[in-house]
């Protein structure tokens, strides 16, 4: 059975614990803090399985791309590990992506990376024993913080195991051991063109080119290799153009959220589809980091 790891998400359709949330925690060296972080996990109550908790685009992207290469999910998360969709697991609130209140990276005082925390919950064990485990095809659909938050336990895998890695999205993780740089295949800002059939947004990019992976190559091709993966992901995307650049307003974060607020209801709460209204019908510039931190204290606002 095919693996296919995707990245935990913000959204999550039952409201978190808040015993635990990143902000609430001590700050300390790494070790403190890590300490602190699973002794609260350990004791919080489990509301359900992990594939039903996480929601948003990328997920169900990620999803769905399971679902059709008949594979196993597994979420590569910030807060938990490394976890199988059907395990059990608690809401909660933690991030290495920098700019909104539950960043752990905040918490740590001696300056350590997203991998330095995710090795730190234990996680690399995991993951190690997922490839143990499984000899078919494990797609890596990262976004780059996550991608690089688990690059130092990739390393360490063996020859075999890195020629089972296709990696998809991640675009922005250099560090990558030079055996992975052969499983990385070459999507790119094609896929959100006009002959693409899933553009998106950047938070969503890892998960939507792992749909049309499987969808148009893997099932074709289950037996490839990485170089041939390659050949055929680029022979699809030959004829796609990219999309053309926007000049949109620019706002202060002031104005932005007065907007957010405007628009709230009509996106339902949902990040990807306020990022839609404000790209494309008012055509309005906000780099994706800025948009999710305000995002975020909006949706802190309206729960309070």
């Amino acid at each position: 059975m095919p693996v296919i790891l995707t990245a935990c998400t913000q959204r999550k359709r039952v409201t978190h614990n808040p015993f635990l949330c990143a902000r609430d925690l001590p700050k300390g060296v790494l070790k403190d803090v890590a300490h602190a972080w699973d002794t609260r996990r350990k004791t919080a109550r489990s509301v359900g399985r992990a594939q039903e908790l996480y929601s948003g685009r990328s997920f169900v992207e990620a999803t769905k791309a399971a679902q059709a290469a008949q594979a196993a999910l597994y979420i590569v998360s910030a807060g938990l590990g490394l976890v199988h969709g059907n395990d059990e697991v608690p809401s909660y609130n933690l991030t290495v992506s920098k700019g909104g209140p539950d960043c752990v990276l905040d918490k740590i005082e001696d300056g350590r990376s997203e991998a330095d925390w995710w090795m730190a919950l234990g996680a690399a064990q995991t993951l190690h024993e997922v490839f143990d485990r499984s000899d078919n095809l494990i797609v890596l659909a990262l976004p780059s913080p996550y991608l690089r938050m688990i690059a130092p336990a990739l390393s360490s895998l063996t020859d075999e195991a890195c020629d089972r890695i296709r990696i998809v999205g991640g675009r922005d993780a250099p560090d990558l051991d030079p055996r992975l740089e052969l499983a990385r295949l070459p999507y790119d800002d094609r896929l959100d063109g006009p002959q693409s059939p899933l553009p998106g947004t950047k938070s969503d990019f890892a998960s939507r080119s792992a749909r049309h992976f499987v969808e148009e190559i893997l099932l074709k091709a289950p037996r490839a290799t990485a170089k041939t993966h390659r050949e055929l992901v680029e022979a699809a995307l030959s004829t796609w153009t990219r999309p053309v650049a926007k000049a949109g307003a620019r706002m202060s974060d002031l104005e932005l959220k007065s907007v957010f607020r405007d628009q709230w209801a009509r996106a339902g709460g949902r990040s990807t589809k306020l990022l839609r209204i404000l790209r494309d019908e008012l055509n309005i510039a906000c780099e994706q980091k800025r948009f999710s931190r305000l995002a975020g204290e909006i949706r802190e606002e309206r729960t309070r």
